[in-house]
């Protein structure tokens, strides 16, 4: 088999290890934001994995997409939500891209025809194709993964031909794991950045003050994030119980114990004005997805009518987006419960 990757990032590169391992063909596409890393890459070392890509791995400019894609059965999407939709117009122009089937790592939610979705169904509305498509979870970091540290993935589809794919993508050290539930996956994957923010928070809180000292209010917040993804989850259409499995509890416990969104919400924490955060972030190549998740998300929640059912989620944006001190929202929502 022969797979293109989309996006030379953390996660997409990071993919190529597995992949590689398992015996495929790998094309690595860098974005027009790239190209520096793509560079780095072709010399020697990824800069954002500090070591170098397998070595059977082709890597290619932005200017190059039809040539990464050429001839794959493979097509794995590993940009930012807010980059996928530029991406896709991209693909959109290249020959043969809609017959491959189509890994989807993009985590978060989309804003498309005035609706906020999640990811397949913004990408079936602007393509009006059905792909063969997979929405790929966690839990995954991905320098964790590059560094072959014993990884589970959570593949969903709803085409049982792909599941026979799907297990071919092992390594010893990367086992993936199949469920048919397709919205599931997509929402704990774009909630679970936003409520790794509020642990964040409570680092940024208390880390200093209270060193060890604080895990009954994380515990609280941890647990109320995985019950309000269940929820979220349920009324979506999917299945409660991939929230409190690898791609819902998992997930939501890797992203809150390191990573960007997890300090995000500690930089908002120790008092730096959210939109600060995030361009300062941002500024050195991080981009803190929770953020717009969370503003996508509260929409997205209120066309489902569960709103007033997820105390955390609504302090969480009053903490983000209306400037309230984190101590307030904290207090505002433990008073909820």
């Amino acid at each position: 088999m022969k797979a293109a990757v989309i996006g030379a990032g953390y996660m997409g590169s990071a993919i190529t290890f597995p992949l590689a391992q398992a015996g495929i063909e790998v094309n690595l596409w860098g974005t027009w934001l790239d190209d520096e890393i793509v560079s780095a890459a072709r010399k020697g070392s990824h800069p954002k994995l500090k070591k170098p890509l397998p070595g059977s791995v082709s890597i290619y400019y932005s200017e190059d997409l039809q040539q990464a894609i050429e001839g794959c059965q493979l097509i794995f999407m590993a940009v930012t939500s807010q980059g996928f939709m530029p991406v896709l117009n991209r693909l959109e122009g290249c020959k043969g891209w809609s017959q491959a089937a189509f890994f989807c790592l993009t985590k978060g939610l989309i804003e498309a025809g005035g609706q906020v979705k999640r990811i397949s169904a913004a990408a079936l509305q602007k393509t009006g194709k059905a792909l063969k498509w997979v929405s790929v979870g966690g839990p995954v970091k991905a320098v964790e993964l590059a560094y072959f540290t014993p990884t589970l993935s959570v593949y969903g589809t709803r085409a049982g031909d792909l599941t026979r794919i799907i297990k071919k993508i092992r390594a010893p050290y990367y086992i993936t794991e199949t469920t048919p539930d397709v919205c599931g996956v997509e929402i704990c994957s774009a909630f679970k950045n936003v409520y790794a923010m509020a642990l964040g928070i409570c680092d940024g809180l208390y880390a200093e003050e209270k060193p060890g000292a604080y895990h009954n209010l994380s515990s609280l917040v941890f647990g109320q994030g995985v019950k309000e993804m269940a929820l979220i989850v349920e009324a979506g259409g999917g299945k409660e119980c991939t929230a409190y499995g690898p791609a819902g509890v998992g997930d939501l416990y890797v992203t809150s114990q390191s990573g960007r969104n997890r300090r995000f919400g500690e930089l908002i924490g120790k008092g730096v004005e959210a939109g600060k955060a995030y361009k300062d972030m941002l500024q050195i190549g991080e981009v803190a997805e929770g953020y717009h998740a969370l503003k996508l998300g509260i929409d997205y929640v209120k066309s489902l009518g569960i709103k007033d059912r997820l105390p955390l989620l609504s302090s969480l944006y009053d903490i983000v987006y209306n400037s309230e001190h984190p101590h307030k929202g904290l207090e505002h929502f433990t008073g909820k419960l």
